[in-house]
């Protein structure tokens, strides 16, 4: 190894300047030619490190590393400076790897200068023709049965990844590869690889756009503290505002996307869906609901202030939720793109005894809507007020019931308050309503739950299940057998 030579620079250097590095656990491969920290920094944060920068540094360095520690080399490149290291563990089958997790790092003295440096917490979207769109530079892959660690390390190393989270349950690794990868080209590459038993890219989705057909606050409802042992309802979503009548139902709270980051919604939809889900808001065309106590409310951040999530984040707030308890789903939004990980991470809270339920989509082409059309999940599609089919409803085999569509809201989504329509709002009603039956029959399995819903929805369309309402339509005699009210 050689050590970097650090330079204080009173002015910015280098406009072409590069930085090629590469992290596997505590070990550190790096080349900077004339470098400032700055752009060597922002190489760790493309490597999935987040950082904090004191912009007030501008020292420049320039010098390799190869194999070498970690903590020796960063120890000897910050050396003039104040500066934390974070480490943690990435967990699954293969064994546990140490992981550089965060760096801080700030002139002596000026620690509270420190700011998140740009890119950390976001996502880099690559989209070409013909694909769906997904995370620049990033792969996930699941490894065949008694993988040794060595072997992973040799496919790193050939790739240039490095191993930044898993979802062990599942046994899925996020990686991280040098800027400009070819993912697509190497995730064909890997599924021809023996130790390798699924390679895919890290997709994206993005937020459905649920339509506002007009303006207005309604009043909501006022509702008493969640019942003690009441069934929850994970909304995994973009979040949630504090307010609006959530605050009694709320049960905890979580950044899917940067854990130890504040609960936010700076895009609504998630604090929308909470409402339904908690009751504060009613969808139009409902019947009077006696419950005043809140169905309790597990708020799930797992979409960014652009209104996109990678699969990896959506693995990760499924496996928070199973471990929280929860037993119901809920899912308004979807894709076009399946992903067997995701479709595993759904199977294995399903087999945990969790409901999930997902909104069929807002665009009425009759085709499948992940995670809606994956096996055992409640697809709804969508109903006017007055009970018949809203007319941008997705339809189709995988439609299990159909529930009301349109709801007026004090918080707007992409838009002012007022009236929403959409299949998430169906969605967010239905899981509302699986969690009181839950709470009314706590011994329940899942199964049992989904097959008195599809019993008590009121047939509509064609004789039996149809790919317009599905089983049927949630609406007041099918509350009314479904849970008494």
């Amino acid at each position: 190894m050689r050590h970097f030579i650090v330079t204080i620079a009173l002015l910015a250097l280098p406009v072409f300047a590069t930085v090629d590095l590469r992290l596997d656990g505590d070990k550190i491969w790096m080349k900077a030619d004339k470098a400032t920290l700055r752009e060597v920094m922002q190489a760790f944060v493309h490597a999935g490190v987040a950082v904090r920068y004191d912009d007030g540094i501008t020292a420049t360095c320039s010098g390799t590393l190869t194999n070498a520690s970690a903590d020796k080399a960063l120890a000897n490149l910050f050396g003039p400076f104040g500066y934390v290291i974070t480490w943690d563990m990435v967990r699954g089958p293969i064994g546990d790897i140490t992981r550089l997790s965060e760096i801080q790092l700030f002139r002596q003295g000026n620690k509270d200068a420190a700011r998140p440096l740009a890119g950390s917490g976001t996502l880099a979207v690559t989209r070409l023709p013909g694909h769906a769109p997904f995370v620049a530079d990033e792969i996930l892959i699941g490894f065949k049965p008694g993988t040794k660690m060595e072997r992973v390390r040799q496919l790193l190393a050939q790739m240039g990844g490095t191993i930044v989270g898993s979802v062990p349950k599942i046994g899925v690794y996020r990686i991280r590869l040098p800027p400009g990868a070819n993912v697509l080209s190497l995730v064909d590459m890997l599924k021809k690889d023996g130790v390798v038993a699924a390679a895919e890219p890290d997709y994206v989705t993005e937020m459905p756009r649920d339509p506002n057909s007009g303006s207005g606050s309604p009043a909501l409802k006022s509702l008493s503290p969640a019942a003690r042992g009441a069934a929850s309802v994970a909304v995994l979503d973009s979040g949630q505002l504090s307010g609006n009548g959530l605050d009694a139902g709320v049960v905890g709270k979580y950044n899917a996307l940067q854990p130890d980051a504040a609960m936010s919604d700076n895009v609504g939809h998630g604090t929308q869906m909470s409402m339904i889900v908690a009751g504060s808001v009613a969808p139009d065309g409902t019947p009077a609901d006696p419950q005043s106590a809140a169905v309790p409310v597990l708020a799930v951040k797992t979409f960014d202030d652009s209104g996109q999530t990678s699969n990896f984040a959506l693995m990760n707030a499924i496996n928070y939720a199973d471990s929280q308890g929860a037993r119901v789903l809920n899912l308004s939004w979807g894709s076009d793109s399946s992903s067997d990980f995701v479709a595993s991470s759904i199977a294995q809270a399903q087999s945990d005894g969790m409901i999930v339920v997902a909104a069929a989509g807002n665009e009425p082409t009759g085709q499948p809507v992940y995670p809606s059309a994956y096996p055992g999940v409640v697809s709804v599609a969508a109903l006017n007020a007055d009970g018949t089919p809203w007319q941008s409803s997705n339809y189709g085999s995988t439609v299990t019931v159909s529930a009301p569509g349109y709801a007026e809201f004090p918080v707007g989504h992409d838009g002012p308050p007022g009236t929403y329509a959409g299949t998430s709002i169906a969605s967010a009603y239905v899981s509302r309503a699986m969690a009181e039956y839950m709470t009314q029959n706590p011994t329940a399995t899942s199964q049992q739950a989904v097959t008195a819903l599809t019993t008590s929805v009121t047939d509509a369309g064609a004789p039996g299940k149809d790919p317009v309402y599905g089983y049927g339509k949630l609406d007041a005699a099918a509350m009314q057998k479904f849970l008494g009210h």
